[in-house]
């Protein structure tokens, strides 16, 4: 298995924990945060069809993830 191939499975596997502490802890900005990085490397990878570098690819999937992260506290915020 490629070094590059492992260390996105690291990735995947760490947002899926900070995912899993969010929902066992009840904690809603720690669920969003785990769901922001996994929305984040789904694009990343999705991107990888088009070309570009990992870098570009990467900036463009975790500000979109980002964005959702900012976007969804500010919905839980103002909704409850």
């Amino acid at each position: 298995m490629a070094a590059y191939t492992l260390l996105q499975l690291f990735e995947v596997v760490l947002a899926a924990i900070v995912l899993l502490i969010g929902v066992l802890d009840r904690s809603t900005p720690t669920i969003l945060l785990g769901g922001g990085l996994l929305i984040g490397k789904a694009i990343l990878n999705i991107l990888a069809a088009e070309g570009g570098t990992v870098y570009r690819r990467s900036l463009i999937g975790y500000t979109v993830g980002g964005i959702f992260i900012l976007g969804a506290i500010l919905a839980v915020h103002f909704a409850g």
